[in-house]
Order: C-alpha cells, then sequence, then structure tokens
C-alpha cells in the first residue's frame, strides 16, 4: 500500500508532508489513541508536563511525537506529530490496519478505493473522529537547482513577485558572526496559512547531533492551521496528488515576475518560476463561509442579548422597551434577512401542504 507522503516532481523538487496535528474528539483516552493509531504505550516517556491548557504530556523516546491529554472536558486528546516521525507515525498506522485476510495467509491492507493511501486513510480517520488542526507541507530543493536564500532575498528586496500575503519578513541568525540561519516567512504565524523559506543546510549545520551537510539546500514550507489544513485534507482524501495540492498552494499565494510592465500584477511569470512549478495549476483553499440560519441568529440573542433584555425588563417592569425594538428594527431588515425569513415562509408553507 503506498503510504503517498512524499513525492519526486520530474523537476527534482522533493514534497513531504512535514506536520500533522490533531484532536481526537471522540470519548477515548490517551491509552486508547496510542493503541489505535498503532503506537506502543511502552515508547513514550511519562509524567511530562502538558501544554496548550493541557495538565499532561507523554514523548516518543525515538521520533518526535507528543500526545497531551488531561485538559477540560471537551479538550479531548491532542497529538502533535513534526518532522521524521510523520513517516514513522503512517507506517504505525499501516501495521495496524494490515491483517491476515487472504486464505493464503498473506498480509492485506484494506482500501476504500484504488486512489486511497495511507496518509488519505489517515486523515480521513482523523476527520472522522475528531478535528485536523495543523498539516505542514515542505518543498526540498536539494542541490538549490533553483532560488538561494540571498537570490530570493533580493527578489523580495526589489518587488519582483505577486502574492496573495501583503507582508514579507527577514530573519537572519548569527552565533559567534557566523550566520546559522537564514528564513523569509510570507504571511502571518496567527493566520491559517503561512510560507516558511529557509536555508536547511545552515539549519541542520547548527545542530551539534547533526552530521555536517555539504550541498546546498532549501526547504519552502506550508504551514496550514485549522479551515486551511482540513480543506488540503479533504482536497488529498478526493483523490487529489500530493504535488497538486503542494506545488498548487504554492502556485495561488506566490508568483515570481519578470519587470516588464509597470504594474506587478501585469508582469509576465519568471521562466524560473515556471520551471520551479512544473507545469502545476494552482489551486484555491478559499471556502465560502455558510449563510447563517434565523436558527442560529436566534442562538445568538439567547447567548448573547438575552441577559441584557432580561435586566430591562426588570428595570422597566413590563415589555414596552421590546415592543419599540421589534417596531425600530423592522424597518431596517437586510436584504440577507428577507432573504432568510423569505426561505423560512415557503419552507412552513411547503410543509403544510404535504401535511393536508
Amino acid at each position: 500500500m503506498f503510504i503517498g507522503d512524499c513525492e519526486t516532481l520530474a523537476n527534482g523538487l522533493y514534497l513531504s508532508v512535514d506536520w500533522i496535528s490533531f484532536t481526537i474528539k471522540e470519548s477515548m483516552s490517551y491509552l486508547d489513541v496510542v493503541s489505535y493509531f498503532g503506537l506502543r504505550m511502552e515508547d513514550f516517556q511519562t509524567g511530562l508536563n502538558g501544554r496548550y491548557g493541557y495538565k499532561s504530556r507523554i514523548q516518543h523516546s525515538i521520533v518526535p511525537i507528543h500526545i497531551l491529554y488531561d485538559g477540560n472536558d471537551d479538550m479531548g486528546v491532542h497529538v502533535d506529530i513534526s518532522g521524521s516521525a510523520v513517516g514513522y507515525f503512517l507506517n504505525a498506522y499501516k501495521e495496524k490496519k494490515t491483517c491476515e485476510m487472504t486464505p493464503f495467509g498473506e498480509l492485506s491492507y484494506s482500501v476504500e478505493s484504488f486512489d486511497s493511501t495511507v496518509l488519505t486513510d489517515l486523515l480521513k480517520d482523523i476527520m472522522d473522529k475528531g478535528q485536523l488542526t495543523r498539516l505542514d507541507l515542505a518543498v526540498d530543493d536539494l542541490g538549490c537547482r533553483y532560488y538561494s536564500l540571498d537570490e530570493l532575498t533580493d527578489i523580495f528586496n526589489s518587488g519582483l513577485y505577486v502574492s496573495k500575503f501583503k507582508k514579507w519578513k527577514l530573519n537572519i541568525e548569527k552565533c559567534n558572526g557566523e550566520t546559522t540561519g537564514h528564513t523569509i516567512y510570507l504571511g502571518s504565524r496567527t493566520s491559517e496559512i503561512m510560507f516558511r523559506i529557509y536555508d536547511k543546510k545552515l539549519e541542520q549545520n547548527s545542530k551539534s547531533d547533526c552530521d555536517t551537510i555539504d550541498n546546498p539546500w532549501v526547504r519552502w514550507e506550508i504551514e496550514l492551521h485549522k479551515d486551511r489544513a482540513c480543506a488540503v485534507a479533504l482536497y488529498l482524501i478526493s483523490g487529489n496528488n500530493l504535488s497538486n495540492a503542494v506545488i498548487g498552494i504554492l502556485a495561488n499565494y506566490l508568483r515570481l515576475i519578470e519587470r516588464d510592465n509597470e504594474r506587478n500584477s501585469r508582469c509576465s511569470t519568471s521562466d524560473k518560476w515556471n520551471d520551479f512549478i512544473c507545469g502545476i495549476s494552482k489551486i484555491s483553499l478559499y471556502q465560502r463561509s455558510p449563510e447563517k440560519t434565523l436558527e442560529e441568529k436566534k442562538e445568538w440573542l439567547i447567548k448573547q442579548v438575552a441577559p441584557t433584555i432580561s435586566a430591562i425588563y426588570r428595570i422597566d417592569g413590563d415589555l414596552s422597551f421590546i415592543y419599540d425594538l421589534i417596531e425600530n428594527g423592522s424597518s431596517r431588515i437586510s436584504a440577507e434577512l428577507r432573504h432568510l425569513i423569505q426561505n423560512a415562509l415557503e419552507g412552513v408553507s411547503y410543509d403544510v401542504e404535504s401535511c393536508i
């Protein structure tokens, strides 16, 4: 069964899933979560301090997997899987779902469709049982075939780009006079999507426990949270390739250009950027917010406004203020509210006629 967490493009770029975070909302203990996803409790360090509002945490002894628990009743169990742990976690999940089911005693892995991968099965399982909270996608330019960090810094300083992000930020880290980190950020850490482009060679060589890397290495990371992470998960679950997701998002949010027009939006795309995205079309993660219903508006009134109205009634001793509100509001009903009213009245009419 294809794992599905990495892929190499025809242009040499290596794509991978670099982070998965999720919360299981079902009535499962942290022990249940460990077992369900094919992990072993004996591989975890216990008794660690929690984070994100959880009181307790366990950490895998070999790879960066953290499981947080003992929060409020509605917080469930939270799992963070980063870096090399993603492949480890997916293989453990695959082995958990693999069993002897064939007449010849061979191992079998059940799938819902031939387009499924272990990654898409895991994402579907997560979304069925809880909530996906973070998904990071990475593009590794091994050997720096396309853009160095210095070249990208010049491009952004010169404004030779078009982006949906309003700002970019450069961060250079030094230690004892030597550069140990070079990172470009696009977007905000508080938003649901952010790009991070950094010198992976510098980052790895700054770690004392890593072997020294000689070859240039630039990594592009897409950090997705909440609705954006879920949108990508659904895109993959529906049978789309990882390459279409990763490069499609990059192409949608960023375009490097040639200065052949006064307006950036009308400038032609750089030939090198066209080679970089490898002919993959951009995709949009925008999801239109569902239209509010009258029931949701009633719920808002009950939760937010009812206490104030109750206090005014206790002071006035009658409902005149409520009647004034209704009369005053009737002349200011918006087109959206009229649409909701019409839909509600038509629904009532239909129900009555069907009962007759």
